[in-house]
């Protein structure tokens, strides 16, 4: 019952709280584009598409997709990213992302002030968006999103400044370095496992242990 209450309150409280960095936050690249702000694309996990919003998890909780995306903007990014539909193809959004970003720099955005990012399918996504834009200086974060299995599926050839973190106990994805050895020199990747035991719900808040790597990562 309390685990219930709990679930219930979080709903209630996200869809009656109003984020202080809406102006911040985008569905898509913004109209107004400065070329001195620093961008950021993050793509959440399947639950999203699955339960839509507010999504919560009986194994992991309540995902607080909101709260992400206020981080991030917090921590001076201009933040793109939307709640995608059920089914979501991942190349197909890949391709898609990857015109967005292909259109900041267009505009003037040095691609190192853009970073590419994802948790879980959106981590996946990323990945794909890596091969496809094949821009050395892009920022890519891939959170818990590898599968070795990917790299043939989707042909990748990961490019750019690619950062995996995940939880050591996490038993749906884990090490990026598999997909990484398929790489060129046109690749800089690091890898980050965390001990904190949660495995893939360590991505449903906005932890530190994930959130500093990441923001350092795309700011260096």
């Amino acid at each position: 019952m309390k685990i219930i209450t709990s679930i219930l309150l979080s709903f209630i409280l996200a869809s009656c709280t109003t984020s202080k960095y809406t102006q911040f936050i985008h569905t898509s690249t913004p109209k107004n584009i400065d070329k001195k702000n620093r961008y950021l694309f993050f793509m959440h996990g399947k639950i999203v598409e699955k339960k839509g919003l507010p999504a919560s998890s009986r194994k992991y909780g309540y995902y607080a997709y909101q709260d992400m995306l206020d981080t991030f903007a917090s921590k001076g990014f201009i933040v793109i990213s939307e709640p995608r539909r059920s089914g979501t193809d991942i190349y197909d959004y890949a391709i898609k992302v990857s015109e967005q970003v292909k259109q900041l720099i267009k505009v003037g955005v040095p691609p190192t002030n853009i970073t590419v990012s994802g948790f879980s399918k959106g981590g996946r996504i990323s990945m794909v968006v890596s091969s496809l834009l094949n821009n050395k200086e892009i920022n890519y974060v891939v959170l818990a999103g590898c599968r070795a299995s990917d790299i043939g599926f989707y042909n990748l050839t990961p490019t750019g400044r690619v950062l995996s973190i995940y939880d050591s106990n996490d038993d749906m994805f884990g090490s990026c370095s598999n997909i990484f050895s398929a790489g060129k020199d046109n690749l800089h990747s690091n890898e980050i496992v965390l001990n904190i035991g949660d495995g893939h719900g360590v991505f449903y808040q906005p932890m530190a242990e994930w959130i500093d790597p990441m923001i350092n990562w795309a700011k260096k």
